[in-house]
């Protein structure tokens, strides 16, 4: 059996040729996660419903909003991870709160700017200008 052709590398006129199972040459490859693993493995499916369900019957309230003081009341329909993945929690039923839809997302811009900021500040990472820092 005839192996696969070479191809070309995905990033725009980049003149590398690469076997078949790779995308991007070396100097093209993506950059380093900086403490998140993508291949983590993940909760899906039924497991994922259970836990859903076990955590909202215990919590239908939205934690976040019941710390707020005047307390409001908001049913939770979010399960989210109280430390992101992509700074390293876990998973499992260890890191999960149950959040209103406002909550978590107002928690996850507030993660995907301290993203940014990883990106920007580890080394190799696009520069941002003084001017243009938050």
């Amino acid at each position: 059996m005839p192996k696969r052709p070479f191809h070309s590398c995905a990033e725009r006129s980049c003149p590398a040729l690469l076997p078949a199972g790779t995308s991007r040459c070396q100097a093209h490859a993506p950059k380093a996660t900086h403490g998140w693993n993508p291949k983590a493995p993940r909760i899906r499916g039924g497991t994922l419903q259970r836990m859903r369900a076990r955590l909202f019957s215990s919590y239908p309230l939205c934690v976040l909003c019941l710390r707020k003081q005047p307390r409001v009341i908001s049913i939770a329909t979010i399960r989210d991870h109280v430390i992101p993945l992509a700074e390293g929690g876990r998973d499992d039923t260890t890191n999960e709160q149950a959040l209103c839809q406002y909550c978590s997302d107002t928690k996850t811009r507030e993660e995907a700017r301290r993203g940014r900021m990883r990106r920007t500040e580890a080394p190799g990472g696009p520069k941002m200008l003084e001017k243009n820092r938050p």
